[in-house]
């Protein structure tokens, strides 16, 4: 069974690179445009991973992320903010808000699978590990 990766963003454009990127790499993916929706898939279809925007309508990333967290049903997997904002401390402000990772925007495509899978067991990674040169 395939690595589930839910994504939780309202920009279309944002969503549309971030969904071809994991697509096309193999995993299997799911969205939602909007935190309240968000929360309602992360508990209901247990992904393997949240990608998850800061600033969103209806619930947002840090509300969606502290909702998963005092939920008993949530089975616990990586969260991870995906935020433009690229002030002074966004990073810290979303680990202690309960993420476990935080990836900037703009997205690179050459490195976002990279940077996505360093959140994941090994186990769940569908690319093939760094070759070393030698």
């Amino acid at each position: 069974m395939s690595t589930r990766i839910l994504v939780v963003e309202d920009d279309p454009p944002s969503l549309e690179l971030v969904l071809f990127l994991l697509d096309s790499a193999g995993y299997a993916t799911s969205s939602a445009s909007d935190g309240g929706t968000g929360l309602e898939l992360a508990l209901s279809t247990e992904p393997d991973m949240v990608l998850c925007d800061v600033q969103m309508p209806v619930l947002s990333g840090y509300s969606l992320v502290h909702q998963l967290h005092e939920n008993s049903n949530w089975r616990r997997v990586p969260v991870v903010a995906i935020s433009a904002f690229s002030m002074r401390g966004d990073r810290e402000r979303a680990l202690e808000a309960g993420f476990d990772g935080y990836l900037h925007k703009p997205i690179v495509p050459g490195t976002f699978v990279q940077e996505v899978e360093s959140f994941l067991d090994p186990g769940q990674r569908l690319s093939p590990p760094a070759r070393s040169a030698n």
